[in-house]
């Protein structure tokens, strides 16, 4: 898997805009300067690491990309102590389905809020409930390390380079 980094990722143009070096984008990290990792296996971006460093909202969101290079998943974490927690779930659907987009809000507690969308539209029908949060809690990221939020594919393609 091949690992690149830029300022934005620009999703109307589906391509890293502004690319940074691997000492650019360290000294990003280090001043905690917003920036975007694109993870490719072979030619196409798959998974996209956004680095916000906003400790009061989310710290840091990773898209999962499809053929069309559409995010159909985007998971956002928010820092928690010291660690990362997933707060921020969408899920969209490019099937022609009636749901085109479903979310889930997380709270550390185990709360939750369940949203359906059709044609970007919320439905105003939103479920309210409760579960087990416990692997919603991961790694701080370090720089250049961002294994506690990717899915096996992109660590096991990241491991063999």
């Amino acid at each position: 898997m091949n690992v690149e980094f830029y300022e934005h990722w620009g999703a109307y143009w589906k391509e890293g805009i502004n690319k940074l070096s691997y000492e650019q984008a360290k000294q990003f990290h280090q001043q905690e300067k917003p920036y975007v990792v694109i993870l490719s296996g072979g030619h196409k971006p798959q998974f996209i690491v956004g680095i916000n460093f906003n400790y009061e909202g989310y710290f840091c969101e990773l898209l999962h990309l499809n053929e069309t290079l559409d995010a159909y998943l985007v998971e956002a974490y928010e820092a928690h102590g010291n660690q990362l927690f997933l707060k921020n779930v969408h899920e969209k659907y490019y099937d022609d389905r009636e749901i085109d987009m479903v979310t889930y809000l997380y709270e550390a507690d185990g709360r939750y809020r369940k949203n359906f969308f059709i044609d970007g539209k919320g439905t105003n029908t939103p479920e309210y409930g409760e579960c087990d949060v416990s692997s919603h809690f991961r790694e701080m990221l370090q720089f250049n390390r961002y294994d506690s939020i990717l899915p096996d594919e992109a660590k096991k393609g990241l491991q063999e380079g």
